[in-house]
């Protein structure tokens, strides 16, 4: 599989977590299941401007996010899972003193984190993508497009400031 293909994979799949996210967290959010503080909102406007950027119908959404209900408690796991593997990682890196074991333990633990988000993501894909029209499905490959070349820029501006004499 060649590199820009599983870009555009990982792209289309953040937009579908995004998706899932934003819609599980809208429920959770106007069920009143989280404190109105910290990033309140920002599950519904995440969302919100997906389903703006898609023009995703009324039937649209709420079989999407029926769809995303039906994988709550799994999606839930994941993120709190994430959030806590990045947390070890950021920890075993910041330790003093260096301990790369631990390191490449926690990087290892996070990959395999990642393995099962990518897993769910490609389940929870395989249900919302046929509920998407045609035009919905190549705005997706667009914003997967653009993910990418935003991609190569920062790797081209980061080799661009090495090179320069600041």
């Amino acid at each position: 599989m060649s590199l820009q293909r599983i870009q555009k994979s990982a792209v289309l799949g953040a937009v579908i977590v995004a998706l899932a996210a934003g819609g599980l967290l809208a429920g959770r959010f106007s069920a009143g299941a989280f404190p109105r503080e910290g990033h309140s909102g920002f599950g519904p406007r995440i969302f919100g401007r997906i389903a703006r950027d898609l023009e995703l119908s009324g039937d649209q959404k709420a079989r999407i996010k029926t769809i995303l209900k039906s994988h709550a408690t799994e999606i839930e796991s994941q993120m709190k899972a994430s959030a806590a593997a990045r947390q070890a990682v950021h920890d075993a890196v910041l330790a003093q003193p260096v301990d790369e074991a631990a390191i490449r333990a926690a990087a290892a633990s996070l990959g395999q984190v990642h393995a099962d988000g990518a897993v769910l993501f490609a389940k929870v894909r395989t249900e919302v993508d046929p509920i998407l029209t045609d035009d919905q499905r190549a705005k997706i490959q667009k914003f997967r497009e653009r993910a990418v070349r935003r991609s190569d820029s920062a790797v081209k501006s980061f080799e661009a400031f090495l090179e320069s004499g600041s």
